[in-house]
């Protein structure tokens, strides 16, 4: 059967049904990473993977990651992170909202999650719409933020890790990840469309191109960009897989009722550092 595509949300989320039982390889796979062009967020339903088929699938996308987190990769592979929050090392910094591993150089491009458990209710992940988010943002914060670049940093990530764990903060992490500047208006690698990079769990503030302050509240830009109209709620299945692109997209799970079981597989891909959106050329070869 013939994969189908279907738009869950205008062009921020596509749903992908039929066929997809087996692993997806050739021409589906190839199909997916053009449909990850134009939305930001695509929703497989039901595709059978074992490790090493999630991380072929991610290869399709670009250099898998390799996990960081020790205390968190998976048995079979070092490509892929197992998100358990009810682990005795629960994974830290999902419940803020976040662009994944931004506070690197070259932060991830695409994420894929695959579910292995779900729980009877809650356990959502939350996807907000950063191109939408910018295209409604008052004129005055778009003039104001279109050379403007974030500071984002690793102290919050060590802080909740130090609490969790019940152990000190990670030693030398100054060192291993000082604060990196990224544009706050960056564009989409292959169309050039300007979009938000934000998150609340490492950007620590915004700064003007001569390092003066900016007039738009950081708190203020966070809020009107999760708004409610700019975020689509992901409720799992077993099976289903979600990947997303972090040059467009900002995310969280919902895990208010989190003693329940709720068990993902993550794999991710790197990028080139994020491209401010003013006077960027796309390159569709990138």
């Amino acid at each position: 059967m013939a994969l189908e595509f279907a738009s869950l949300r205008g062009q921020f989320v596509m749903e992908v049904t039929g066929g997809t039982g087996k692993f997806l390889t050739g021409r589906d796979g190839d199909a997916i990473k053009e449909a990850l062009i134009t939305y930001s967020v695509v929703v497989i339903r039901g595709l059978e993977l074992v490790p090493a088929e999630q991380v072929a699938l991610t290869r399709l996308l670009g250099k898998p990651e390799e996990v960081t987190d020790l205390r968190n990769h998976h048995p079979e592979s070092r490509d892929i992170l197992v998100v358990n929050n009810s682990s005795a090392t629960p994974v830290v910094g999902n419940r803020c909202w976040h662009s994944d591993r931004s506070f690197l150089p070259e932060p991830t491009r695409y994420t894929m999650l695959r579910a292995e458990v779900v729980p009877p209710q809650g356990g959502d992940t939350l996807f907000a719409d950063m191109v939408e988010a910018y295209a409604q943002s008052p004129a005055s914060w778009k003039e104001s933020l279109s050379d403007a670049v974030g500071v984002h940093s690793y102290d919050k990530i060590a802080q909740l890790r130090s609490e969790i764990h019940r152990k000190p903060i990670e030693e030398g992490y100054e060192k291993l990840y000082p604060p990196v500047r990224h544009p706050v208006v960056r564009a989409h690698p292959e169309s050039g469309t300007p979009a938000l990079y934000l998150s609340d769990l490492c950007l620590t503030h915004i700064e003007s191109a001569n390092g003066g302050p900016v007039v738009v509240p950081l708190d203020k830009l966070h809020a009107h960009a999760t708004e409610d109209r700019f975020v689509y709620r992901h409720r799992w299945r077993v099976g289903d897989v979600v990947i997303w692109d972090n040059a467009r997209v900002m995310h969280r799970a919902d895990l208010r009722l989190w003693k329940l079981p709720r068990v993902l597989h993550r794999t991710t891909t790197a990028s080139l550092p994020p491209r401010p959106a003013a006077g960027y050329v796309p390159d569709r070869t990138l």
